[in-house]
């Protein structure tokens, strides 16, 4: 799989900066009907993931927390249960399944671990669907 012909590039992913709060993630996450969000650094670098059920857990740890405590929150603070892991640039296809049977992104870095973008499972499976096509073309779509 050519990863960056597939790839959803930095420029048109909605992520959340380390320093953000919980209320920009909030925000995110309701305005574009998102359940995970990647975090990155002011360097560029993939941090990990956010996701609504960590949002929601936050909340009731914090039971009294308002939507005005909330934009004092960061991001950075919130128990992240799992991340989604990224993979390099280079991986393989194989790399790249294992990886996305659990993930419905997977996060993407290059040779320096910046952030560059994600493959959804979507593009993942449209490439399979054409990699499968193309190994059976007398009619296998």
């Amino acid at each position: 799989m050519n990863i960056l012909a597939s790839l959803t590039p930095k420029s048109d992913v909605d992520y959340v900066m380390d320093e953000a709060t919980l209320f920009k993630v909030l925000q995110t996450m309701e305005n574009r009907n998102f359940s995970a969000i990647p975090i990155i650094n002011k360097k560029g670098r993939y941090i990990g993931t956010i996701t609504s059920g960590d949002v929601l857990g936050c909340i009731k740890e914090n039971f009294n927390l308002s939507v005005k405590d909330s934009a004092k929150f960061p991001v950075r603070s919130v128990r992240r249960t799992r991340d989604y892991k990224a993979i390099s640039v280079h991986a393989n296809m194989e790399e790249i399944l294992d990886v996305a049977v659990d993930q419905n992104f997977v996060p993407v870095v290059d040779d320096d671990d910046n952030f560059i973008g994600i493959l959804t499972r979507k593009e993942i499976m449209k490439w399979m669907r054409e990699e499968y096509n193309r190994e059976h073309p007398e009619g296998g779509n």
